[in-house]
């Protein structure tokens, strides 16, 4: 059986539904948690409009430590 993985990138849905915030604020979170991730990993991979699923994870939904 193939095995199912998760996108490597959240989009804006996901964090709408998480935190419950309306399009324009999910947005920003996404923003803000890029330049947070940029600048302590500064080769990062950053995609405008999503986020690192692990970094979200640790950063919003305390699955880390972020």
């Amino acid at each position: 059986m193939k095995e199912e993985r998760l996108p490597l990138f959240v989009g804006v849905e996901t964090v709408i539904f998480d935190l419950g915030v309306s399009r324009a604020k999910a947005y920003e979170v996404i923003k803000q948690l890029n330049k947070e991730m940029k600048e302590q990993n500064p080769r990062a991979i950053v995609v405008a409009g999503k986020v690192n699923r692990i970094w979200y994870e640790e950063a919003c939904l305390r699955t880390g430590a972020h």
